[in-house]
């Protein structure tokens, strides 16, 4: 049997040379993503999902298209996408996965697929801005993996040299 290493630092050094699907330019937030943004807060009781931490604790928590990226939206084949929403298999949390079940297919059109990736109800998650966009912390600067570890790791552990794990109790 192998013998597990003492806690030991990680750096990553990512370089990543992909193509993006073309897109509209990032304008001002659509009213369909500030209106269900509200209603994502109210749903998931207004707490980061990494932390817990309410708005309060955290500062105002900002929503993150996910899984489907806002700037990848042409590039996605929507008919996978409807089989893992009716499957129930679509999303970070048992609200979103329900509403991506009840979302109405009918009215979608994939040239404008921002009508389903706007909806932060079906492709949102709350984030406090740590874990949104900071440096060693936040979705956007890390590896997906370590994004995760900041919600399932023990309380109190020294995750890097700014951040120590802490939940929210709930």
């Amino acid at each position: 049997m192998l013998s597990v290493t003492q806690t030991h630092e990680e750096k990553e050094t990512l370089t990543v040379d992909v193509l993006l699907p073309g897109h509209e330019a990032r304008g001002s937030a659509s009213p369909l993503f500030l209106h269900t943004k509200k209603a994502l807060a109210d749903r998931d009781g207004n707490r980061c999902w990494i932390s817990g931490q309410t708005p309060e604790q955290a500062g105002p928590l900002e929503a993150h298209h996910y899984p489907i990226e806002r700037s990848l939206a042409m590039g996605i084949d929507w008919t996978r996408v409807r089989r893992d929403c009716e499957a129930g298999e679509f999303g970070l949390t048992q609200g979103q996965r329900d509403a991506a079940k009840a979302f109405d297919w009918s009215v979608f059109d994939p040239a404008e697929p921002y009508t389903f990736v706007d909806n932060m109800l079906v492709n949102g998650v709350l984030l406090a801005k740590q874990f949104h966009t900071a440096k060693d912390a936040g979705i956007h600067t890390m590896p997906h993996p370590l994004w995760v570890f900041q919600r399932y790791a023990l309380e109190g552990y020294q995750f890097s040299a700014t951040e120590i794990i802490h939940h929210a109790q709930e």
